[in-house]
């Protein structure tokens, strides 16, 4: 049994032995990033389990920018290319093998939204469906995607358009399982993304009280504010952050970088002087979060935030402590 690179990473960060490793792999992708024993985890009479996100559905400028920025700096692999329901053509860009980004050319108005929507893999779309449901959140049916997994839609309570995928063997993604894992990638996993939020109370409907996402960090620019709550995968690393203190009507630029997705970086200098060596025009150098962490930020040619981070806090995080879990 052979573990790919991204298994292996993921089971270091959890610190889960190889052994486990192993069997994880051969339960399959639902238990891929299950988190060790002990942890908040969705109720086990749920019939389902939240392992991580799966997708990001982005708009961006054309297709040459968008082969620029995802495929030649960040050095992903393009999976394939297919047509939205609204005939646009839709590029699958491949992180790993659970994980992608989907990226749609032809943004060209401020008026018009550049983060689409935001994928969580789960191992029973049907019974998460007939949850939310029960729930109040008015989930559409369960149906085939247009890559061939099994999946809906759903608004969150501030109208963001949230995606939960069970991921299908036979689907288009399942037969490039193994395939398209580029060496060149600047990193090899989505660990979080992050959107507007003006009601920190109203998103917890969802995502606490109906989805069970634990509490993970929160921190501010300033001390005793809070910008920033993180939220994570009931049953997995990757977490959600809350953008708060934005104001209703933010501006074009203040959009970009509060809607924005996170890749995890385990050598952040090397990583900055790979960009640069790939034509990147950096408007900043490597530095360490209020979290603690390395971090970089570049963007798509539409101004969306694509932040580079590293896995740990290399010095003490402010305004909370920094809860177990994450990459």
């Amino acid at each position: 049994m052979k573990l790919n690179i991204f298994t292996l990473k993921v089971c270091r960060a959890l610190r889960f032995p190889v052994a486990l490793a192993i069997s994880i792999v051969l339960a399959g992708p639902g238990l891929l990033l299950a988190r060790g024993a002990g942890a908040t985890q969705t109720p086990p009479s749920a019939g389902y389990q939240i392992t991580g996100i799966a997708n990001l559905h982005l708009r961006d400028r054309s297709e040459h920018d968008t082969q620029f920025i995802f495929g030649h700096l960040l050095g992903l692999d393009r999976a394939f290319t297919l047509r939205g329901r609204n005939g646009q053509p839709v590029a699958y860009y491949k992180v790993n093998d659970y994980q992608f980004l989907e990226v749609s050319p032809g943004w060209s108005s401020e008026s018009e939204p550049r983060y689409l929507s935001l994928g969580f893999r789960t191992t029973n779309a049907r019974a998460l469906q007939a949850h939310l449901a029960g729930a109040g959140f008015h989930p559409g049916p369960v149906h085939r995607l247009l890559d061939g997994n099994l999946g809906f839609m759903v608004r969150d309570p501030e109208g963001h358009h949230i995606q939960f995928v069970q991921y299908l063997a036979g689907s288009r993604t399942g037969k490039l399982r193994g395939k398209l894992l580029s060496a060149r990638r600047i990193g090899d996993v989505l660990i979080h993304t992050g959107y507007q939020v003006q009601s920190k109370a109203e998103e917890d409907r969802f995502y606490k009280d109906a989805l069970h996402f634990p509490e993970m960090w929160y921190g501010g620019m300033h001390a005793g504010v809070v910008d920033w709550f993180d939220r994570r995968t009931p049953n997995g690393p990757d977490w959600l952050e809350y953008m708060l203190r934005a104001p209703v009507h933010a501006s074009l630029r203040q959009r970009g970088v509060l809607n924005h997705f996170s890749i995890g970086v385990l050598h952040m200098q090397a990583a900055y002087h790979t960009l640069v060596a790939r034509g990147w025009k950096p408007t900043q150098k490597p530095q360490i979060g209020r979290d603690g962490k390395w971090q970089l930020n570049l963007y798509t040619a539409a101004g969306t935030r694509i932040e580079l981070m590293g896995p740990h806090p290399v010095q003490k995080p402010c305004c909370s402590p920094m809860k177990p879990g994450g990459w």
